[in-house]
């Protein structure tokens, strides 16, 4: 009996002791990374002030939250998910308890400047900042739920447009990608009552414009939605169009 409460006491304490130990090394880590390296969260993560930072941007469509048909303006609700590399953040897991990522407040690191460039709503930037994910490697997530607004076509289909780029940077200082192969991430979309979603798309785009000759770039998502109707002799609703 003596020697069973001895194993539990000492399995206690083992707990314990992994605990303790895990908060000293995440410590440890967060003050090398932020403190003894002097981390700057202002300053952009390229090696070098004439590299280019590499952004790759994706997006699930979540739901269409709303279809304004008399001002035609489509309001949905997205994921928003950039991912780049900080040469600053890496370390050797094995040095740090094998710890190989942390999750900071996103106002502690370098962010992006991305927004909607063709928002007709002030508050479009309804980014509560989050925690961001940091890998030992270097690699930064933010993943970010995102409102926005947009002006629709108003046809028998109706299209709107979302244009996202970078605030301040050209291509020479945000390289922006997209690794969704022309598509908008919708596994997670849920079906509007009153609207189907025929089709969606992301798509790269540069510009270059006569003043300058920097290249500028935008993530263009494009989509296509149709109104529902009751089909009177089913009683179901139906996503075929009818030609008045």
């Amino acid at each position: 009996m003596i020697e069973k409460r001895m194993q539990i006491c000492l399995l206690i304490l083992f707990f314990f002791l992994n605990l303790t130990l895990g908060g000293q090394y995440e410590r440890h880590l967060l003050k090398t990374l932020f403190v003894k390296q002097q981390h700057n969260p202002f300053e952009r993560p390229a090696k070098s002030d004439s590299a280019s930072v590499s952004v790759d941007l994706r997006f699930s469509l979540l739901n269409l939250i709303e279809f304004n048909t008399q001002n035609k303006i489509l309001t949905a609700s997205f994921w928003m998910t950039q991912s780049w590399n900080d040469y600053s953040m890496t370390w050797k897991s094995k040095d740090y308890g094998n710890i190989s990522e942390l999750r900071v407040p996103s106002k502690n690191i370098w962010l992006p400047d991305i927004v909607l460039y063709n928002s007709i709503d002030s508050n479009d930037d309804n980014d509560m900042k989050r925690n961001v994910v940091i890998s030992n490697d270097g690699k930064v997530l933010y993943v970010s739920p995102r409102i926005y607004k947009s002006i629709c076509s108003s046809n028998t289909n109706s299209f709107s447009v979302f244009k996202f780029g970078s605030w301040t940077f050209d291509k020479t200082g945000i390289n922006l990608t997209t690794t969704t192969n022309d598509q908008i991430d919708t596994s997670s979309y849920v079906n509007n009552d009153e609207w189907d979603l025929i089709n969606s798309s992301a798509l790269h785009n540069e510009v270059k414009y006569e003043c300058c000759q920097e290249i500028y770039q935008s993530i263009v998502l494009t989509i296509e939605i149709r109104r529902k109707f009751n089909n009177l002799s089913t009683g179901k609703n139906s996503s075929e169009s009818k030609d008045k």
